[in-house]
């Protein structure tokens, strides 16, 4: 029994001896002992009563609100359900974020997202375990009961109570005086179950027995006895919370009124509605957390998303967002914070230049070029923000292949026909007389290589080959007079219904040059009718692309390996005499073989029991990543199958690393009846190491014969076993291996996805090998509490200047990546080059647009003009002026004296001595330098440079 204040206590009932045949005296309670072994007589204290809390669990339902009466959920809440043996559920508490805090609804409705209307727990009966599965609707709650498949009904029979993995029927126990009495379980600080043993004296007929004591305590998982008082760290099995609740809580710990940090709170639920706040901490329990300003989170359906658009002052930030379906947004500035003015226009920005050198930065493909064999090819090239351009390399147009560097030799214009150079009009001269016998073109043909594979002359009236007659020279001067010009041009002819088509127009002239007609061609060469609006073409419209880089995880998926079960023998697990190895278990660990163990006709030599051992040894492949430690889980069906009812402690299953390190135990129930049956599991966190080298090792150990009449009558006990449906699962733990990369989406303006394309963050391709997901925060604070339900949503690229030489000037620039979440906060990724090949550390950043109108012009800087007047006796050093520029000296009345690299040297009277600097880039005039004043007055004229206009 319990009392108010938790501490456990021991009714004693006795009744009074009496003859063999007459009817004893009823029983009555004389007293009561403390988990100490104190004993007290008299009745027992007034708060003393069950220790259960008449539940057999508790259910926590969220539900939904409509507070403003509009139909539509705005407010969540909770309900915490009792669920008792009978089946009943009793409502325990309403409450909305604070436990302590009571809640009474408006006007509960269904909720839209996320809410579970239904609940499973495991319960008991007399056959065994079974599934209860609860539903609410509009708050009353039904169930209907399964077998443990979740399918098949299940009928109860006897009485339904909480599944025990220990306790069970016991034996008549007969003395021939006071018994020995066994409580009901304890707990010590590490789990461990155990029983305490009262006992009194024996006492003739009619005198009175001595007050009972402790005399003992039994360890419930190994039967051993130890006697003694009972251990200090041993008082009642329940933790007194019917249930725990986390919730979520945000703090503002920078005091701008916005939650900036999330924590969790802790709450133990007691029995009578009341809730206790236990703990409080960020994402290690283990560290307790003092929020600064406790400040409200966001609730509700809320999804947003950052967006790009531009209107007549250039490109901001939209940011969306989606409450319950409701749409709204705000506008804000590049940084993410400063709030924007829309002026003019909003679209998005196709064609408009990005802010500093986000678009300078960007490849662009100058089509126009074909190679020697007429393929035509688009080159790469690439402006920085400094203009500096660069050629990357060429795609070859009709295959879509990229090749780097140059385009090969021969390629040109594809306009400008490579097939033949012309040299002008060359003449046919008779090397005799020098009369010109005709007029000839010099056709040049090139390989697909550039190199030239022939000539040939043609006639360029006919464009058939010329035969020469004599020699080809330069014509002489006027010979060509006469001869007509022509050049050749793309056009487009455009008709009514917007067809535009490409043709040739080669225009005539005369010696002039004036133009005398034209002839128009198709593409092909055949002869061309312009039929619509000819003129020049515009040039081809670039296609609507939109690129996003979103911030993804590359999640491992080789963490649950198969794990690899072998027999081994159980002798090194299970080093004692009564041990009885079993042989031929293979097929039960291989998950699909039953192995029957039949009870023993008689104990091993030289002991009174026998003990049926049988082991295996668990191997797992280990991970490419994992933070060092695996959770094994190994379960079995077991049945006894009598004929006798087991005595005391009848076996168990254990999970070990190495043969001498027990890690897990899971027991049979003490006594184990014929015919009982169920599921023995263990489970630990052990070392990958171990577990991939096969160290773990997992053993089963069941009484068959037991010969101890003190503590079980009716000895020898004979009882057989069945084991099935064995498993063994592996979880490798790989927090912190999932790799964060960049996945750029391009889309076209219908938002159909064209490409994608992977990179790490400093912008080198990378190919993921494992699971693409969404990056979560580690830790998490722990399985109650819900994860981070935004993380980074896109990447901004952000133009940055840093002024290295301390000038206060911007001289190098770099490119900071900026994570942007789906409340269009921006986050810094790192910082890189221009060309995101590697990370780059500013020095001093400084903003871009500090430089002077002329960019790049260096500051301007003045002269400052200085005079002094040395008295006999004064003197001036140079090294007080640390801008020095020139400095003259003149004696006046007497002599001076001047001190250099040199040494002193004399200043005569009227003497005038200067030194300058010699460049105008030369930093200053250096000394060492002194004048001093002797028999006369010395005037020193100087200038300082440096002085900032």
């Amino acid at each position: 029994m319990c009392r108010a204040d938790g501490t456990t206590i021991l009714a004693v009932v006795r009744s009074g001896c009496v003859e063999c045949g007459e009817t004893p005296e009823d029983p009555q309670v004389v007293g009561w002992l403390d988990t100490g072994g104190t004993f007290t007589p008299g009745a027992l204290p007034v708060d003393a009563g069950p220790c259960e809390a008449g539940c057999v669990d508790t259910v926590c339902r969220q539900m939904c609100d409509d507070s403003d009466g509009d139909g539509s959920a705005d407010a969540t809440y909770s309900e915490l359900w009792c669920i008792r043996a009978d089946g009943s559920a009793e409502l325990v508490l309403t409450y909305q974020d604070d436990p302590s805090v009571p809640y009474t609804p408006t006007s509960p409705v269904d909720c839209l997202y996320g809410c579970p209307d239904s609940e499973t727990v495991t319960l008991c009966d007399s056959s065994g375990p079974f599934l209860r599965r609860y539903t609410w609707l509009q708050g009353t709650a039904s169930y209907e009961d399964f077998a443990l498949d979740g399918a098949t009904p299940h009928v109860i029979t006897g009485t339904v109570g909480v599944c025990s993995s220990g306790g069970g029927p016991g034996g008549d126990v007969t003395t021939c005086c006071s018994p020995s009495i066994a409580s009901t379980p304890l707990c010590r600080d590490d789990g461990t179950t155990v029983l305490l043993v009262v006992r009194s004296g024996c006492a003739d007929c009619g005198t009175t027995p001595a007050d009972p004591a402790v005399v003992g305590w039994i360890d419930a998982a190994t039967g051993l006895f130890t006697a003694g008082p009972a251990p200090v760290d041993a008082g009642p099995c329940t933790a007194g919370c019917l249930d725990t609740v986390c919730r979520l809580r945000c703090d503002d710990s920078d005091g701008d009124g916005l939650a900036d940090a999330t924590y969790s709170e802790l709450w133990c639920i007691h029995a009578d509605g009341t809730a206790t706040l236990v703990l409080t901490y960020q994402d290690d329990p283990s560290v307790p957390y003092v929020p600064t300003a406790p400040v409200d989170c966001e609730h509700g359906l809320v999804t947003s998303q950052a967006v790009t658009l531009c209107d007549a002052s250039g490109p901001f930030l939209r940011l969306y967002q989606w409450v319950n379906g409701v749409a709204s947004f705000t506008d804000v500035a590049l940084d993410g914070a400063s709030p924007h003015t829309v002026t003019g226009t909003v679209s998005t920005c196709a064609g408009q230049a990005e802010p500093g050198c986000a678009e300078q930065t960007t490849p662009t493909a100058a089509p126009g070029l074909c190679l020697a064999d007429g393929t035509p090819i688009a080159v790469i090239l690439t402006r920085d923000c400094a203009g500096a351009v660069t050629q990357d390399g060429w795609i070859n147009l009709t295959t879509g292949v990229f090749s780097a560097g140059a385009p090969p030799a021969g390629a040109a214009a594809c306009g400008d026909s490579r097939a033949f150079e012309l040299a002008g009009v060359l003449c046919d001269v008779d090397p005799a007389t020098g009369a010109v016998l005709g007029l000839a073109l010099v056709e040049y043909e090139y390989n697909a290589d550039g190199s030239l594979a022939s000539v040939r002359l043609v006639d360029p009236g006919t464009g058939n080959t010329y035969t020469l007659r004599g020699e080809l020279r330069f014509c002489p001067a006027g010979d060509d007079e006469g001869v007509p010009e022509s050049d050749m041009v793309v056009l487009c002819d455009t008709a009514s219904d917007g067809t535009v088509t490409e043709f040739l127009r080669d225009f005539h002239r005369d010696a002039n040059g004036q133009v005398t007609g034209h002839t128009d061609y198709a593409l092909d060469g055949s002869p061309y009718t312009a039929a619509g609006t000819v003129g020049l073409c515009s040039p081809p419209a670039e296609p609507c692309r939109t690129s996003t880089a979103l911030l993804l995880c590359d999640l491992p998926t080789d963490g649950q390996p198969t794990t690899t079960v072998t027999d081994t023998p159980p002798a090194p697990y299970y080093p004692y005499p009564t041990g009885a190895p079993v042989a031929g278990a293979q097929p039960l660990w291989d998950g699909g073989g039953t192995l029957t163990i039949p009870a023993a006709s008689a104990p091993q030599p030289g002991m009174t029991g026998a003990v049926a051992t049988l082991a295996a040894t668990l191997q797992a492949a280990r991970p490419a990543c994992d933070s060092g430690t695996a959770h094994v889980t190994v379960s079995v069906r077991v049945a006894q199958l009598g004929p006798d009812t087991g005595c005391a402690a009848t076996g168990y299953l254990r999970l070990f690393n190495g043969p001498a390190s027990p890690v897990a135990l899971a027991a049979t129930p003490t006594n184990t009846p014929a015919g009982w049956s169920g599921r023995l599991t263990v489970e630990a966190d052990v070392p990958a190491a171990d577990l991939a080298a096969g160290n773990i090792g997992v053993l089963v150990a069941l009484d068959t014969y037991d010969d101890s009449p003190g503590p079980c009558p009716g000895s020898p006990r004979r009882t057989g076993w069945d084991l099935a449906q064995f498993t063994a699962t592996t979880v490798y733990d790989q927090t912190g291996c999932a790799v964060q990369f960049l996945r750029t989406v391009t889309v076209d303006c219908e938002g159909a996805v064209i490409a994608t394309a992977d990179s790490t963050l400093d912008g080198q391709p990378y190919t993921p090998t494992g699971e693409p997901g969404q990056c979560t925060a580690a830790g998490g604070g722990g399985s109650c509490c819900p994860e981070q339900p935004c993380p980074a949503q896109s990447v901004v690229e952000a133009c940055r200047c840093d002024d290295t030489d301390g000038d206060g000037l911007p001289d190098v620039g770099y490119v900071e990546l900026l994570a942007v979440d789906c409340t269009g906060t921006l986050t810094s990724l790192g910082t890189y080059t221009e060309n995101l090949a590697a990370p780059y550390t500013p020095v001093a950043p400084v903003d871009c647009g500090a430089l002077d109108d002329e960019e790049g012009a260096p500051p301007a800087y003045g002269v400052q003009a200085r005079r002094v007047e040395l008295a006999p006796g004064g003197s001036w050093s140079a090294a007080a002026w640390p801008t020095l520029q020139s400095v003259t000296a003149v004696a006046h009345g007497g002599t001076g004296t001047i001190t250099t690299a040199d040494g002193p040297s004399t200043l005569h009277q009227g003497e005038a001595a200067t030194w300058s600097t010699a460049r105008d880039d030369d930093a200053r005039l250096t000394g060492p330098l002194t004048i001093a004043a002797d028999s006369g007055t010395v005037t020193i004229a100087f200038t300082l440079g440096g002085i900032t206009l």
